[in-house]
């Protein structure tokens, strides 16, 4: 049988000693979780909830999105026939340059009002005709024969023979700076009376014969009158810049054009918000009214089962919508100040616009409807709604600016399907009808199709986020299960640990006692040395004795035998 190696061998003494044996740690202990296979770890992570639900996320709100694309279809094109399509045209008569003439407009030959319109009878001169040419004739530069010609200061035929024969006037009054660029300049500001002050200023008034007059029409007297046109501007220069200068004193100064300008900004701005304020009323109650009919068909329609007859149930679907219609007063109210506001400003815009370009009736159109868009977009942006993620943010003010573009291509749109019609000799007479129906048709479909792209497009993006997201997550939870296992492998070491301290105490106290056994016996080797030289010195004694009885054994056997001999 093998020695226990805890105990020492035999003869073994101090400087052979053995430490106690301490068995190895059991396997059996480790926790299973410490491995797993590749398999198991993805079926874990397949299986948590967060993985589960995602895909399940994603069908729901796929039909969440797809839902409300239908649910947008209708409620679009409802807006876009009762709004921009449908009460717009029918309230507001929009016209090229906008409700207030600008200054770059009359340029153009763009008014607002008719009244600003250039008539040539609002430029009645007659009085100062009369006293231009008695003045003439008394500085002896008209005669009934020849006349001086103010722009070549050459001798002219007062007279000239018209192609049937008969004597008409060769001398004409012409006006330095015409007349119609007068008008553009400023005196279509200008009431009656006041144009009549400028067509009469003497010293735009100058004898020319008629082709000079005719070639020279209405174009700019700096033009008309340079050295391209074979004139000597020595001559023409100081009657154009004396013309310029007496004309300019009787054009509205500055202070005179902002008052102008703010007097109709007022009228027709507050006309706009009237008009606006209750299209935007009118615009709810019909989509209403509309809505609920539609709603309200729909649900007579389908439910035949009902024991009330067709009329009852009628009668009462009409009270509902009634009441639904009735229900909105308030918030048509809103609206109204809301729509109000909005077309004042947009008024304005398009007055501030029009002084650096002018804008046509459908941009006029365009920039009244969509304002409240980029009202909304704006509103969105600098001061949102407390508590609105960024998501609902981003969503909201792609949606305005999409629906301003969409409403913009509409207006457009109408106008170029409108000529198609009308090119169709059958459509013709109701092209004006269709167009704006099919436009805004179309636009409430494109304007719904584009709100769902916008939804596709950001869900798309944050999903990608979200995969990032749970990616992270997957990972931190994979981070979480393998420092939960290190922490059970550290638990066990510490345990490991306890027990080895336990037993490296235990065997620091086997050594002492194995120490001071060996201690022990060699005192007891001592003690057998000394005790085997003392039997060693008794045997010797012993054997000293037995000598010595045996000696007197001997002797007295002698004394003995020697005693019975004498005997």
């Amino acid at each position: 049988m093998a020695p226990d190696p805890r105990e020492p061998t035999q003869g073994a003494t101090m400087s052979t000693f053995q430490k106690p044996y301490i068995a190895p740690f059991d396997n059996d202990v480790t926790p299973s979780s410490w491995s797993l296979s590749p398999h198991e770890s993805d079926r874990r992570q397949s299986d948590t909830p967060l993985h589960r639900s995602a895909s399940q996320r994603r069908n729901a709100l796929k039909e969440q999105r797809i839902q409300a694309l239908l649910d947008h279809c209708r409620d679009e094109a409802l807006k876009q026939l009762i709004g921009p399509f449908g009460l717009t045209p029918a309230m507001f008569d929009d016209i090229d340059g906008g409700n207030v003439t600008t200054q770059h407009n009359a340029h153009q030959d763009i008014y607002a009002k008719a009244s600003e319109k250039y008539d040539r009878n609002d430029y009645d001169y007659q009085g100062a005709k009369r006293d231009k040419k008695r003045n003439a004739v008394q500085a002896g530069e008209m005669n009934a024969d020849t006349f001086t010609d103010a722009y070549t200061g050459e001798q002219a035929p007062t007279k000239r023979t018209t192609s049937n024969g008969k004597q008409a006037m060769n001398a004409e009054l012409d006006h330095t700076i015409p007349l119609k660029q007068v008008h553009k300049e400023g005196g279509w500001m200008r009431t009656p009376e006041g144009r009549q002050t400028l067509a009469s200023e003497d010293k735009n008034l100058n004898y020319t014969t008629l082709e000079n007059n005719r070639r020279k029409s209405d174009a700019p007297a700096e033009e008309a009158l340079s050295a391209q046109q074979g004139y000597d501007e020595t001559r023409t220069g100081p009657l154009v810049e004396e013309a310029r200068t007496a004309i300019d004193t009787h054009l509205p100064d500055t202070g005179e054009r902002v008052a102008y300008h703010a007097k109709e900004l007022g009228k027709t701005g507050t006309r706009e918000f009237g008009k606006a304020g209750m299209r935007r009323a009118l615009g709810l109650l019909l989509h209403e009214l509309v809505s609920g009919v539609f709603s309200e068909v729909a649900s007579v329609v389908n439910d035949r089962t009902h024991p009330d007859s067709l009329l009852e149930r009628l009668t009462a679907a009409i009270k509902r919508v009634a009441r639904r219609v009735q229900g909105k007063f308030k918030d048509a109210l809103g609206e109204f100040f809301k729509g109000g506001l909005q077309g004042f400003i947009s008024n304005l815009l398009t007055f501030l616009i029009n002084n650096l370009i002018t804008t046509s009736a459908k941009v006029v159109t365009i920039i009244r409807e969509g304002i409240h868009q980029l009202w909304d977009a704006l509103k969105m942006m600098l001061w949102p709604p407390e508590g609105m993620s960024h998501e609902a943010r981003l969503r909201a003010i792609a949606k305005s600016v999409a629906g301003l573009f969409t409403l913009g291509a509409g207006m457009l749109w109408e106008e170029s399907l409108n000529a198609f019609l009308l090119g169709i000799p059958p459509l013709a007479p109701i092209a004006g009808f269709i167009s704006p129906v099919l436009t805004g048709l179309l636009t409430g479909l494109a304007t719904a199709l584009l709100m769902y792209a916008i939804d596709s497009i950001i869900d798309w993006m944050l999903d990608k986020g979200t995969a990032c997201l749970n990616s992270q997550i997957d990972a931190l939870e994979g981070y979480q299960s393998l420092m939960r296992q290190t922490a059970e492998r550290i638990d066990v070491q510490l345990r490991l640990s306890a027990s080895y301290r336990a037993s490296l105490g235990l065997n620091d106290s086997i050594s002492h006692d194995w120490q001071e056994a060996g201690e022990a016996l060699a005192d007891a080797n001592r003690t057998a040395e000394a005790t085997r030289a003392t039997h060693d010195d008794t045997r010797t004694s012993l054997d000293n004795a037995t000598r010595t009885q045996q000696d007197v054994n001997a002797a007295l056997t002698r004394l003995l035998g020697r005693s019975h001999k004498e005997t």
